[in-house]
């Protein structure tokens, strides 16, 4: 998406990039309310503990990239070891409280 909004529709990169970011997160909570967990009910109740949980994960992952680094591990190994971690523990918490 971001390629699209910003290398072929020549959209202002800081401003494609958001775009492209909030694009994802509509599609994300689309796809896994429909799909993934075949979730019914309140959308809005949805949507709001969907972007709770997101931003938790934003700050999980700031504190662990962080702390995974200081105890000595590569940056890049600290994401992905968090990304990990995170995706798994996503799919408990989306199953159980997001679109329960």
């Amino acid at each position: 998406m971001l390629y699209v909004l910003h290398g072929l529709a020549g959209i202002w990169l800081p401003v494609a990039t958001a775009m492209s970011y909030l694009i994802s997160l509509a599609f994300n909570f689309a796809v896994n309310r429909a799909w993934t967990f075949e979730a019914t009910g309140a959308a809005g109740r949805h949507l709001i503990r969907y972007l709770t949980l997101v931003a938790v994960n934003l700050g999980l992952t700031v504190l662990l990239v962080q702390l995974l680094t200081v105890m000595g591990l590569p940056y890049l190994a600290s994401k992905l070891c968090t990304a990990a971690v995170l995706a798994v523990a996503n799919y408990f918490v989306s199953r159980a409280w997001v679109y329960d």
